[in-house]
């Protein structure tokens, strides 16, 4: 699988936080959404052509790198170059992903799959809050009460206690929002160094997702 990691350019898109749904629609039956324009199941063509996407895209055609210190201009280049081959690659079809650093306020990656032409799967990593960063960053808890808020009571919930490498006791969470057209699972590593996973599918990539052997949950130590 081809993977684009893009992160320092200003002008490179990063989105806004969680997922949201059309106002006045019934929240499990709406298109599934991201802040910053895109939707779950959208065309490869239709995600490049909108959005700050299309504003990297359109930056890096007029080589305007005004914004890029001098010593940055080569890899900036370099990036714009796998930018367009990534575009390229998910219009043609091909599986891959394009990963951005998401909001630095929150101290997060984005990850966006596509498959076929279509975008089948958002991943959302949000460091949690630590000194080291100024507590940047989001927990569990209120990334959970955001998507509890939306589309109510998790179908499936599960808690495995678990301890640090200095014997400190914790609880992993992971929940489950199953819906006809799409998939919702937030998954928490707890502890120092954690981090929780908010993962958006299509039901079609989950169940393939399932059928292929669901990747186990990383242990919470490592």
């Amino acid at each position: 699988m081809n993977v684009l990691r893009i992160g320092f350019l200003t002008f490179i898109p990063f989105l806004c936080a969680l997922l949201s749904v059309a106002a006045g629609v019934n929240a499990q039956e709406a298109p599934l959404k991201v802040k910053g324009g895109h939707q779950l199941g959208e065309t490869a063509e239709q995600f490049f052509a909108e959005g700050r996407e299309k504003l990297a895209l359109s930056e890096c055609a007029a080589k305007n790198f005004k914004s890029v210190d001098k010593s940055d201009k080569r890899l900036a280049k370099q990036l714009c170059a796998a930018l367009t081959d990534t575009r390229q690659q998910a219009i043609g079809g091909k599986r891959c992903d394009y990963q951005t650093t998401g909001d630095p306020d929150e101290m997060r990656t984005d990850t966006f799959t596509f498959d076929s032409d279509h975008l089948v799967k958002v991943e959302l990593v949000y460091a949690l809050p630590s000194a080291e960063y100024n507590y940047r960053g989001l927990t569990f808890d209120k990334i959970f009460a955001g998507i509890k808020e939306a589309y109510g009571p998790p179908t499936s919930e599960t808690t495995t206690p678990t301890k640090s490498v200095y014997g400190a006791d914790y609880v992993a969470h992971r929940d489950l929002w199953l819906s006809p057209h799409s998939v919702i699972l937030i998954s928490e590593k707890p502890g120092p160094g954690g981090a929780t996973t908010l993962s958006a599918f299509t039901r079609e990539e989950y169940d393939r997702t399932m059928k292929a052997g669901e990747p186990k949950p990383a242990n919470p130590l490592e």
